[in-house]
């Protein structure tokens, strides 16, 4: 009978440790997959953006760090998530031409209607042969700034899993999907946990699509575990806080078990890696950043709606510190005397208060802040929009 083993990570966002906890993060894979004999290795998207230090990489150098790192990790096969098309298209192949192992999406697609990666790639391990197809979540469209995918199209990933499983599932005896969107039914119930928008579709994809052994997951930043259908699942976390394993058990061409589960990061140690310099680093956040194209910037991500948003100070390190994730921005539905008192204390863009008058004159007012400008009963909606690192990539033009 032959032992085979997946161990992945997902929405790790450029974090070598998991710093808000206890965990070792990402660095601590080597030491996890020292435990199994030849695991194949995947990142499920978000790898290259989310942190202060992936927007230093990023707008300081044509190669990220990161892809060193995985190279040095040795990752077999990597997906994008939604945050690593941040920096445009150009951006994403320039660091997967120097990844060593396969880049893989299958439902990404340019305007010529060719695929932009492979759609799937076949593995030799252990004396089997493992399929991986790669997907992201089918919402790109609705989470990601036009500007960076007008060049692109992204298909629903049911279509493009109902068109790739079939031709690869009978050439492999494992097959895996790692898919870059979340989780939509609770997992033992089937009941719905959120509103179906198609961003999150791994419980469809399970119950829907014959042939898939295992399934990769995240975006949500969740953790989660174990069998629906026959087919094992992980989905492992964020910032490195987990490793999600699947092993499967085969014989004579047959899965005859198979278990999904989380590997804690905080019990393994961390290699080290010197990836950056980091007084350059604190160097580039001491740097004042062109705030000309904030107002706009922020109108886009939250139209209709009037702004109160305050920086500490002209710099990118100041600006970092002006939005606290993960809620970085908030609306708040107020009424004329509330509004009212806010101008008395500090600006809001758009609206002003002459002779006791509020101009423009409505029954109510929607303003969004960085910062909690009115008791937390009057949010209406809150954001967890990267604002440093979009922002930036703005300014950039990259």
């Amino acid at each position: 009978m032959n032992e085979l083993t997946i161990l992945s990570t997902t929405d790790v966002h450029g974090f070598l440790t998991a710093t808000a906890k206890e965990e070792n993060g990402i660095c601590s894979l080597p030491a996890i997959a020292a435990n199994y004999h030849e695991p194949i290795l995947i990142d499920n998207g978000d790898f290259l953006v989310g942190s202060p230090q992936t927007t230093f990489f990023n707008t300081t150098r044509a190669i990220s760090p990161l892809i060193e790192l995985a190279n040095k990790i040795g990752f077999d096969v990597m997906v994008p998530g939604n945050h690593d098309f941040d920096y445009g298209i150009d951006f994403l192949k320039r660091q997967v031409a120097v990844f060593s192992g396969k880049y893989l999406c299958a439902n990404v697609l340019d305007l010529k209607d060719e695929l932009i990666f492979e759609p799937y790639t076949i593995i030799e391990r252990s004396g089997l042969k493992v399929g991986v197809i790669g997907v992201i979540t089918s919402a790109m469209p609705q989470i990601t700034d036009y500007d960076q995918i007008s060049d692109l199209k992204f298909i629903n990933a049911i279509d493009s899993l109902n068109k790739w499983v079939p031709l690869v599932r009978s050439q492999v005896d494992v097959l895996i999907v790692s898919y870059h969107g979340g989780i939509e039914r609770d997992m033992l119930t089937g009941q719905p946990t959120q509103y179906d928008t198609g961003e999150d579709q791994t419980y469809r994809i399970i119950s829907e699509i014959a042939g898939i052994d295992g399934v990769i997951c995240g975006h949500q930043h969740r953790v989660n575990a174990g069998i629906l259908n026959n087919t094992a699942f992980v989905q492992p976390g964020y910032q490195g806080n987990y490793i999600g394993e699947l092993t499967f058990s085969i014989q004579a061409g047959q899965v005859m078990n198979r278990k999904g589960q989380l590997i804690d990061t905080k019990a393994y140690p961390a290699a080290r890696y010197h990836l950056y310099d980091e007084v350059d680093y604190e160097k580039w956040l001491e740097k004042e950043l062109d705030l000309s194209f904030l107002d706009q910037y922020i109108a886009k991500k939250v139209p209709g709606t009037f702004y109160a948003v305050e920086l500490k100070g002209p710099t990118k390190g100041n600006f970092l510190s002006s939005f606290k994730p993960p809620y970085t921005l908030s609306t708040y539905h107020v009424s004329k005397s509330e509004l009212a008192e806010l101008l008395l204390r500090q600006e809001v863009q758009g609206v002003r208060l002459e002779k006791n008058q509020l101009l423009p004159d409505q029954s109510d007012y929607r303003v969004t802040s960085n910062g909690p400008i009115f008791p937390s009963y009057r949010v209406e909606t809150t954001y967890i929009y990267n604002i440093f690192d979009g922002y930036i990539a703005s300014v950039n033009k990259y």
